[in-house]
């Protein structure tokens, strides 16, 4: 398989554009689904402040992918305590953030890499072997949304502890905070190779370091935040295998303010088909302080549909 790098992409710019009178945003997301590569290949043209504008731009893009509700699993367990927090964050409309390292998926976040034997000419560098930084997903923190609804078997199943658990729907609208933290994800089945990018960040950063070092700065000021760019944007990418899931990530820095939780009202409550007696009343009563509706999922043996339904 060819080693897809990232000074080697390259896309064309679409010569005409689009006719926004007639446009339909559902036919455009299944058109063009988001491309974090294409994104990082159109922001590495540019340099400096320009790139800061670029960005700005591209978040303003991944806003039209985000549907106006997503959804969220949650499996409860015979720990007892944890299931408490659950119901807690639900009841304070909370959703709580983990760390990537933390999630089922212990690939998730390598979507792209870099050589650090081309960085160890960096003298700075050389005593680490090179390593700029040894995990990109230590920086932030994210959870799990997705637009797949409530009918999706293989969702309760994985997600919801085989049906014993709870999925809360969020409208996305009502939802500023949320929402403009929560990137579409893109599946693929190749990794990006980022060394040329963090070759020209090191050699930024040591430069800085020794400009600085010479008048006794201890503080050094950066304005290319290139690597800031690229960490939000490719740790969205997961392997393509992943993609029945649908996934939107709620994504912040980790220790931005009120971390590791972020508001998020929910819209309505699906309980779980399995899901104990004990764990369904405290859903109900959770529904009925929020003000918002709640349901059961079931199934209808009798019926010719092969579906999950929801009663009231």
């Amino acid at each position: 398989m060819r080693r897809v790098k990232l000074e080697d992409l390259y896309y064309a710019i679409p010569e005409q554009p689009i006719d926004e009178k007639n446009f339909d945003i559902e036919k455009w997301r299944r058109e063009t689904p988001m491309d974090y590569l294409k994104a990082i290949y159109i922001m590495n043209m540019a340099d400096g402040v320009a790139k800061d504008v670029i960005f700005k731009e591209i978040y303003k893009i991944t806003r039209l992918y985000i549907p106006d509700v997503l959804y969220k699993y949650y499996s409860l367990t015979d720990d007892k305590k944890l299931n408490s927090q659950k119901f807690q964050t639900l009841m304070e409309s909370k959703v709580f953030l983990s760390d990537v390292k933390d999630f089922n998926d212990p690939f998730d976040g390598k979507g792209y890499y870099y050589d650090a034997n081309q960085l160890k000419k960096f003298d700075r560098l050389a005593s680490s072997g090179g390593k700029l930084i040894d995990d990109f997903t230590s920086f932030i923190k994210a959870t799990a949304l997705t637009s797949n609804g409530v009918h999706s078997m293989p969702m309760w199943a994985h997600y919801s502890n085989n049906h014993t658990g709870f999925c809360v729907s969020y409208n996305m609208k009502h939802n500023m905070v949320l929402s403009s933290c929560t990137f579409p994800v893109q599946y693929t089945d190749q990794r990006v190779d980022v060394t040329s990018l963090m070759k020209q960040q090191a050699n930024m950063l040591t430069s800085a370091i020794e400009k600085q070092s010479v008048v006794g700065n201890k503080k050094i000021m950066i304005d290319d935040l290139s690597m800031v760019y690229m960490t939000l944007l490719l740790c969205n990418l997961k392997h393509v295998s992943w993609s029945y899931e649908n996934e939107f990530r709620c994504t912040t820095g980790a220790i931005a303010k009120e971390m590791p939780y972020i508001d998020a009202n929910p819209k309505e409550i699906f309980i779980g088909m399995k899901c104990s007696p004990e764990h369904s009343k405290q859903l109900t009563e959770i529904a009925a302080t929020l003000n918002i509706p709640v349901h059961r999922m079931a199934f209808n043996e009798c019926s010719a549909e092969f579906d999950l339904t929801t009663n009231n």
